[in-house]
């Protein structure tokens, strides 16, 4: 017997709406919170908006039924912008003040900076979408990120002249940055960070704002 295809809850503009929500709401009414710290680059947005199209809704757009200000969603809120959609899910939520509404604001994307990712299993992730032709776009992995995350450990750039840097001596370091990772042993690490907290100070934002100069970001 065959299985009934799940169907969605409802179409905004022509996209199929899978997540719980309140109303579909025109995206002129709704109101981004000016205090929202959170920035939302160009190819963000872009990625979101592929996302949104191709998969549906899968998180409504929240809105604070006090405030009336968006809580979460305003680089879903973008996207929509993007795609040109006229209205989108959302869901109006109670909250009891504006510190409760900022805290929801700020955690929406602090908590997720918080988690920390099993690289093993995202490579036999990604391994399998490459295997399947899947478009890692829809992930959030550009090519270049899926090519760097899959690169063989043997074809990293080798330290000391010529050791394996898959066979890690104990202490060794990973350094991540996005995708990228460098393995460095404990002592270039440890002259590396003394050198930069020579030169810089030794105030933790001091030395975070050099290394984010010295990435370009």
């Amino acid at each position: 017997m065959s299985k009934t295809a799940p169907k969605a809850k409802a179409l905004a503009d022509g996209v199929e709406v899978w997540c719980e929500f309140g109303k579909l709401v025109p995206v002129e009414d709704l109101r981004p919170n000016p205090r929202n710290p959170n920035t939302h680059p160009g190819r963000q947005v872009e990625l979101l908006a592929k996302n949104i199209r191709h998969f549906g809704w899968r998180h409504p757009i929240t809105v604070s039924k006090r405030s009336g200000l968006i809580v979460s969603g305003h680089g879903r809120l973008m996207a929509a912008q993007h795609l040109g959609l006229k209205i989108v899910p959302v869901d109006y939520q109670d909250f009891a003040g504006e510190d409760d509404e900022l805290a929801v604001l700020v955690a929406d994307n602090r908590l997720a900076e918080l988690a920390t990712v099993d690289l093993n299993e995202l490579e036999r992730i990604a391994e399998g979408w490459r295997n399947e032709n899947f478009d890692t776009l829809l992930a959030g992995f550009e090519p270049a990120d899926l090519d760097s995350l899959l690169r063989p450990a043997d074809a990293a750039p080798e330290a000391g002249g010529g050791d394996d840097v898959g066979d890690l001596e104990k202490g060794d370091v990973t350094i991540a940055v996005g995708m990228y990772r460098f393995r460095v042993t404990q002592a270039e690490f440890g002259a590396w960070a003394d050198a930069l907290r020579q030169e810089v100070g030794f105030d933790k934002d001091a030395v975070l704002a050099a290394i984010r100069g010295r990435l370009g970001l």
